[in-house]
């Protein structure tokens, strides 16, 4: 499943990549753009904007409307009314800067990409395949904030399922 998040949806769309979506993301996108991407790629359009997802509709593309301003809410939203997974596995993620493909690294090949105490206490790394990008992941403090943004989004559907 493709995604292509409006301006308003930043948060959103690194959350998704985070799961192993791939989703475009450009705030410089018009709506026209939006809409011609969306047909393009086939890629189902996320947005807040009612006339924005009104329009997509008319033009018989596929559209969500996320309704609230909370991308945990949003994502829950997504989760329950299609058919995606909330499903958080390093091995499927993506680079959440820039929505390519990332990969495991061997260790000594971040060594001087990296600060030395992140090298020293850590033994897992990935790297994203975009070489203009490059960023290089590994399971720090960031890794747990991401793990309780996931807890919260995986209460809030069964919140929503047993409404």
């Amino acid at each position: 499943m493709l995604f292509l998040c409006d301006a308003m949806l930043g948060r959103t769309a690194r959350f998704l990549r985070l799961l192993g979506y791939d989703t475009s993301y450009n705030i410089d996108y018009s709506d026209d753009d939006l809409l011609r991407v969306a047909a393009e790629e086939h890629r189902i359009l996320l947005t807040r904007d009612v006339r924005l997802y009104e329009r997509a509709v008319k033009l018989h593309l596929s559209a969500f409307l996320i309704r609230d301003k909370s991308y945990k809410e949003g994502i829950a939203d997504l989760v329950l009314n299609t058919k995606i997974e909330l499903n958080l596995d390093s091995a499927t993620s993506r680079c959440a800067t820039c929505n390519a493909e990332i990969t495991r690294i061997p260790k000594e090949e971040v060594k001087g990409k990296i600060p030395d105490k992140t090298f020293a206490r850590f033994d897992e790394f990935w790297i994203c395949t975009n070489k203009t990008c490059g960023k290089i992941y590994y399971f720090g403090a960031h890794w747990d904030n991401i793990n309780k943004t996931y807890e919260d989004i995986q209460k809030r559907i069964a919140d929503k399922r047993n409404k």
